[in-house]
Order: C-alpha cells, then sequence, then structure tokens
C-alpha cells in the first residue's frame, strides 16, 4: 500500500462508501466506522478525494455511527475542527440529531487557514478560495471554494 490514505480509501470501501479503486484489498482487517472517520479527519484536508468519500458515506450512514466514540477517538488520533466541518456540511444535506451533538462538541480551528493544503501551496488558488470561501468553512475557521457544487 501505497500511503495511509491509499488505506483509508481500501476501508471506506469497506464500509460501504462510494469509492472507486484499482484494486481491493481483501485481506485489509476491519475497524469501526468510528476509527475510520476519526483517522480519515487527520488526512482530509490532504485530499479533496478522501473528504468528498467521508462527507458522502457521513450523509447515508449516519444512523450507524456512535458519537461518543466518535468524538472520543477524534479527540486521540484525528482533528475536532475538521469533523465540525464534515458534520456541519453533512447535516446541510441530511439533518440527524447526531449531526447536531457532534457539531456542538467540536470547536473551530485556531486560526482561519485554507482548508485543502495543496489550494495554500498555489497562489492563485488561494486568491480564489480567498475571494469567495464558503460560509459553512468560515464558520469552521477554514476557507474553502471546492466544496460549492455540495
Amino acid at each position: 500500500m501505497a500511503n495511509r490514505s491509499e488505506i483509508l480509501f481500501q476501508e471506506w470501501h469497506q464500509l460501504g462508501g462510494a469509492v472507486l479503486l484499482k484494486k481491493v484489498d481483501e485481506n485489509l482487517p476491519s475497524r469501526s466506522p468510528e476509527e475510520v472517520l476519526a483517522e480519515s479527519t487527520t488526512y482530509c484536508r490532504n485530499s479533496g478525494r478522501l473528504t468528498w468519500v467521508v462527507l458522502d458515506w457521513m450523509i447515508h450512514h449516519i444512523e450507524i455511527i456512535d458519537e461518543d466514540k466518535l468524538l472520543e477517538l477524534t479527540k486521540e488520533i484525528g482533528n475536532l475542527s475538521v469533523l465540525g466541518v464534515l458534520s456541519d456540511l453533512a447535516r446541510a444535506r441530511n439533518p440527524h440529531s447526531k449531526f447536531d451533538r457532534i457539531v456542538k462538541a467540536c470547536k473551530p480551528n485556531n486560526k482561519l487557514e485554507i482548508f485543502f493544503h495543496r489550494v495554500a501551496k498555489s497562489p492563485l488558488a488561494e486568491k480564489l478560495t480567498k475571494e469567495k470561501p464558503l460560509e459553512i468553512f468560515t464558520q469552521w475557521n477554514f476557507l474553502c471554494s471546492e466544496l460549492r457544487y455540495l
């Protein structure tokens, strides 16, 4: 396996996520959705593809999530600000009390930053993102315009 993100894509596939894979790893041990989601919050800012997979999965599978377990695991191995913005985005598409509780337990990022690291590395992309950021991201102290058509 090339990197941790590739393993996460495999795990999302196992969990029924809408992810295309070149080859499915049948020998990968399975983890709980809460573990995969918590770890994914660490990597979403590196990958728009991963962010879309996670967000789509959350919208369609929130009912199976144990939000207390998710929050605890995210505190340990993930990023609560990313979980907060993803939950807020998912809640906009699928209102659910679990999203409400997750959003309430998360805090905005410490400082205003471009959400995707690759965008922050491109002066033109950064400029465009700063010109028209999505409000839901700015509430979490992130700047992002890539998910406009959500």
